[in-house]
Order: C-alpha cells, then structure tokens, then sequence
C-alpha cells in the first residue's frame, strides 16, 4: 500500500484540534478541520477564529472548515481524531464505511471509553478491525494548544506498532516550532495521557487549598509512581512514564493553570460543585470521566491508586478536599520504589 499523507483532515474543532490544524495549516500543509458545531464553522471561515474554543487567536488563512464528515474523510490521506473520548466510539463508526488500506489515522484524544475501559487504541482496534494496526499512532506529550497556537517551541511523542509509518510521520509533521519524538509503547502513551487529567484535578485541589510548590512537586512524584503502575500491569513499559508522554505531560497538566482539569480541581477546592463547573463551560474537562474509570480499571486489576481514589471520594462521594489529602499522608509508611 503506497502511503502518502498531503491531504489532512483534523476532525473535531476543540482547543487542541484547531491548534494543530492550524500549525499544519502554517506548514503549507493541505489541512481541513471537520467541526460539530455550525457556529464555530462559521468563526472559523469568516473571521479565522475558533470564538467558541480557541478564542483570540487568529488562524491560518488557509485552513478550512468544513461540516461533511464523510465527504471529507474519503478526500483525504491522514485523518486526525481530536474528538473527547466520550465521542470517540461514534466517530469511528461513521468514519468506519469510508476507510480505505491507504488512510493514516494520527489519534490526539486522551481518556479511556467509560463503559469499556478501553483505551482509545483498543476502541479503534475493535471498530477498524483489521485495518487499523498497519497505520494508526497516538501523538501525546506537554502541550497546551494555545501555546502551540502561539508558536511557542513544543516537543511530543507518536507512538505505533508500525516504525516505518512514525519515521514518515515525524519527518513530514516536525519543524522547528514542533520535534516529534518516536516511541513503540502505544499502551503506555495512552495510559499516561488520560491519567495525567485525574492527577492534575488533584494538582488543582492542592492549589486551591493554598499549598505551594513543597505539596505539588510531591504530588506529580508520586502521581507518575502510580500512573506507572497501572500502565505496567497494562503491559506498558515502564521507560514511557519517564518520558514526553509521562512525567512530561504530566507536569506540564499538573503546574500549567491552562489546563481545564487543572482549573476544575481548584475550583472544586474553593467550594465550587461538579455539576456547576460542568455547567459554566462547553469544554470538557477530560479528567472527570477518566477518573471513573481508573477507579474502576483498580478495582479490577486489584491496584493500589491512593491518590485516584481521593480524587474519586471527592468528585462523587461528596469527601472535603483537605480531608482527602490528609488521608494521603497519613497511610501506612513504605518503600519509595514499588512499581508492581
């Protein structure tokens, strides 16, 4: 199968989805973004702004909008899935009529499929089947997509079963605003990135009590000690957490107050409630659904997850955010290193 990958299609017109298409759009790449929404269609091809999602940043004048999921998936070479993971399932299926051998698929989502479990790999293995292993990755690491927007210098990850696809894929993406590393451990990337959202709702709580950087360095330590564990038992490997994908993003979540997980733990600590958070604002904060699934991926896997388990008390069980964090401390006193 000849692979050529000129013609992109982002599908999903959230923060992160216009942010990348608007960085390939100023490589001269070819690049179309299909939006849900009418309105943000509209923004986007009359005013070059996504005033929903990215607002104040001007987008590229050759991007394009576009409403016709199918007609434009069939045009194109690369399909990029930006969607939540709540969406993600039904996406693929309408995409599934109009795959060809010959598509490459570039997965940015991060989450698990609630009711599954799955990672977002294992959903697009079970819709795609067999089609998807030879050109699928997940691109993964510290960045915020108003700073990419912005031009400001970013590194990530892509990870695949299939090298010889990722080299074509760094080579034709990377430049000198964006360096793409290569990796083989699509689990681990996954596993990290959607965990990292139910650590930074924590990262948020600390700082919404007041605590400073002593209890947040601590927090993103131990955090990426037990997103590891999880990972491992997943078959990950281990190297991953220490790497773009894992520690990387996980503090860039966990210290950067543009992160929505972030904000949504903060505002939680201040006395704000779940349902109003959600309410105020058409993004979602990604950390919410996933940390109903890691409780219950721990459960299953009989893992110990002290600090998903506190977020878990405190989003859905009513628990006083300080009341958790004490806990945390307070746990029977063990060995630093303990992986298994």
């Amino acid at each position: 199968v000849s692979i050529k990958m000129d013609k992109i299609l982002v599908i999903g017109g959230g923060s992160w989805g216009t942010a990348f298409a608007d960085y390939l759009a100023r490589q001269e790449k070819k690049v179309r973004i299909w939006v849900r929404e009418k309105e943000v269609i509209a923004a986007i091809n009359s005013t070059r702004e996504n005033t929903v999602f990215l607002p104040g940043i001007e987008l590229a004048e050759n991007l394009q909008a576009c409403a016709d999921l199918k007609r434009e998936a069939v045009r194109a070479d690369v399909l990029i899935l930006a969607v939540p993971s709540k969406f993600i399932r039904t996406v693929m299926q309408s995409l599934k009529s109009v795959l060809r051998d010959e598509h490459v698929l570039v997965n940015l989502s991060k989450g698990f499929e609630s009711d599954s479990l799955k990672t977002i790999s294992q959903v697009a293995a079970e819709v795609f089947a067999p089609v998807i292993s030879r050109q699928w990755l997940t691109l993964s690491g510290p960045s915020f997509a108003r700073e990419l927007a912005k031009q400001h210098p970013t590194a990530v990850v892509a990870a695949s079963d299939n090298e010889g696809l990722l080299k074509r894929m760094q080579n034709h993406f990377s430049s000198s605003i964006l360096r793409i590393y290569r990796s083989s451990d699509l689990q681990g990337l996954e596993v990290a990135g959607a965990l990292k959202n139910v650590m930074a709702i924590a990262s948020g709580m600390v700082n919404g009590l007041g605590f400073g950087f002593n209890t947040t360095a601590s927090l993103v330590t131990r955090a990426n000690m037990e997103i590891s564990r999880l990972g491992i038992r997943m078959g990950a490997k281990a190297e991953t957490f220490w790497g773009l994908g894992g520690i990387g993003d996980l503090m860039l979540t966990c210290f950067g107050s543009l992160s929505r997980n972030f904000q949504l733990g903060r505002k939680i600590a201040l006395g704000e409630s779940l349902v109003m958070i959600e309410k105020s604002t058409p993004m979602v904060a990604e950390g919410v659904e996933t940390t109903k699934a890691v409780h219950l991926l721990a459960e299953k896997l009989i893992i110990d997850m002290p600090i998903s388990r506190e977020v878990h008390q405190v989003l859905f069980a009513g628990k006083d955010v300080r009341q958790a964090i004490s806990d945390l401390m307070k746990r029977s006193l063990k060995s630093e290193w303990n992986l298994s």
